[in-house]
């Protein structure tokens, strides 16, 4: 055989290959058709921060090669000690490594021990419409394997949304998509993977986004860079609903006795009310309200109730009060695309900005709260260990 016959023929298996891998299935399917597809490539990761610790995230992967290549949103995974990988089937991997991650979309490229894994059509992102009917199978607050459909809202520039970054593209969509819901995947009406599951916004509803698959294939195709920790100890956490009327945690802040009476509110401090030195007041403030109207998948009542469970937090000497106009300080929590939490610790008399952080809830509001509480204890214990002499 001539080389131009060789690599005539090179050139047609590549082809072949390329037509192959992002070839899209022709007709349109009913959502439960949809669902039902989906359902093997979609894997739900447990990510455990320490040894021996239970799972401190959740997310969703999905397959994009059978032999166990994986992608999923980058913040599940971030900073993990363990990871474990499992399937609806209930079968459970717990040896992960880390191919390659994309921190500007926020997407990682995960490897599990298997073969011969289903793999969903991948679909070009720069070819959904607005108005195309999509659905988006993942593990909203713990819920695993939920479905949720709606439509494509825009393809668009990460630039023109805020918090997400820029110099990349990413499919905004109509269906539901909450906490637990990151790397969860967006499908077409064909079937198709089309998005990985990235973020939300709130001021509005239904605001969510994704980044076409196609663009992040590639991280796939990297050596790998990192192997966890045997995940064999991680538990998914039990999915807790709201009843009617009923927050998710009783409202049981520490400040607050157990006969129900609510203590007489301390008067703001006249010392700290003149003062304009922040580590002044950051040592000697004794109120603080909360504030986490924003928060969007918590409530106050929900981060009280965290910060009391917190044991070093009783130690900072910081009292919860209820009424905002009593309070020395007032932490404002806020909410930012990927479920992330922001939160301020602002005096109250001059608005200066004591403390800022930022909680992370990948798996539930309440997980959420317990990230600003624990982050908002360590950064505030530095100035407060002369109160804990007291």
């Amino acid at each position: 055989m001539r080389g131009s016959d060789l690599m005539a023929g090179g050139f047609a298996l590549l082809l072949c290959f390329s037509v192959s891998l992002f070839s899209q299935s022709p007709e349109t399917l009913s959502t439960d058709q949809i669902v039902d597809k989906a359902y093997p490539s979609v894997a739900l990761v447990l990510a455990g921060r320490g040894p021996g610790q239970s799972a401190n995230s959740l997310g969703a992967a999905v397959v994009v090669r059978p032999n166990g290549i994986l992608l999923t949103a980058y913040h599940v995974i971030k900073d993990a000690y363990s990871l474990q990988v499992r399937f609806k089937t209930g079968e459970v991997f717990d040896q992960v490594q880390l191919l390659g991650v994309d921190t500007r979309r926020d997407v990682a490229a995960i490897r599990i021990t298997a073969a011969a894994l289903p793999v969903l059509p991948i679909a070009i992102g720069a070819q959904a419409k607005a108005g195309d009917a999509v659905a988006v199978v993942s593990h909203p607050a713990s819920l695993q394997w939920s479905a949720s459909t709606g439509v494509v809202s825009a393809y668009r520039l990460a630039d023109e949304v805020p918090g997400a970054g820029n110099g990349y593209r990413l499919i905004q969509f109509t269906a539901p998509a909450s906490s637990g819901s990151s790397g969860g995947v967006l499908i077409d009406s064909r079937g198709n993977a089309l998005g990985l599951v990235v973020g939300s916004l709130t001021g509005g509803q239904n605001l969510n986004f994704a980044v076409p698959i196609d663009s992040v294939l590639g991280l796939g195709d990297m050596a790998a860079a990192k192997s966890f920790a045997n995940g064999s100890t991680l538990k998914p956490p039990i999915a807790t609903v709201a009843t009617v009327n009923q927050p998710l945690v009783p409202p049981t802040p520490a400040n607050v006795s157990n006969s129900g009476a609510t203590p007489e509110a301390p008067e703001k401090s006249d010392l700290l009310s003149a003062s304009k030195d922040r580590e002044s007041i950051l040592r000697n403030f004794k109120t603080m309200y909360v504030d986490a109207q924003r928060a969007q998948y918590f409530k106050a009542d929900q981060l009280k109730a965290a910060l009391g469970r917190n044991k070093d937090f009783h130690k900072l000497n910081i009292r919860i009060v209820d009424d905002r106009k009593v309070a020395d300080t007032v932490l404002d929590v806020g909410y930012t695309f990927a479920w992330d939490f922001p939160f301020e610790l602002k005096h109250q008399n001059t608005t200066i900005v004591l403390l800022s952080g930022k909680g992370v809830g990948p798996f539930s509001g309440v997980a959420g709260a317990a990230s600003v509480a624990s982050e908002f204890v360590k950064m505030a214990k530095p100035y407060r260990n002369s109160a804990e002499k007291k």
